[in-house]
């Protein structure tokens, strides 16, 4: 991950975790699946930036659940995001946090699903937009279009190739 879009994920984690996150005890999966389930039903109401919150530590805390943060699996994060956008690219992470986390914990298995992390971001999104229909973020669109096209689902598996690559060279000795 590059300094600047750690920086940028950072922030945004701040905004969804705010300070009494830090005071709080760890998530229970009970918890992380009450809050998908609020974000899930929708991502734009009251409720939804605390169970964003709640969901965003799960993923940033528990051994259950592996998720890959960087550009090329949150393309929505960019570093020259007008500041207008910044809490609806900040809910597509919940978004993302939360359709990857549910899907490991359904399977018992901690092995990251930016495919389900992308799906859950492009329903958020809509729903988002149906209160913010000026709101374009292009990023989105793109994945919205290779969903569309079936290639949405091949760049997921390209990326879990790499990853597996990865763990490979690392228990290499």
């Amino acid at each position: 991950m590059s300094h600047s879009y750690g920086k940028l994920v950072s922030l945004l984690l701040v905004f969804l975790l705010g300070s009494a996150a830090a005071l709080a005890g760890p998530v229970s999966k009970r918890e992380v699946l009450a809050a998908i389930a609020v974000i899930e039903k929708d991502v734009t109401s009251d409720a939804a930036p605390e169970a964003a919150a709640t969901v965003t530590r799960f993923g940033e805390e528990s051994d259950a659940v592996l998720i890959t943060i960087g550009p090329e699996t949150m393309p929505w994060l960019t570093d020259d995001a007008p500041t207008a956008e910044l809490a609806p690219r900040a809910m597509l992470t919940a978004a993302y946090f939360a359709g990857n986390i549910k899907a490991q914990l359904m399977r018992g298995r901690c092995n990251d699903d930016p495919y389900s992390g992308w799906l859950f971001v492009l329903t958020a999104y809509q729903q988002i937009r149906r209160k913010q229909p000026e709101l374009i973020i292009p990023e989105v669109e793109e994945m919205a279009d290779q969903e569309q096209t079936g290639i949405l689902r091949s760049r997921a598996d390209t990326i879990w190739q790499q990853e597996d690559e990865l763990v490979r060279r690392a228990n290499t000795v």
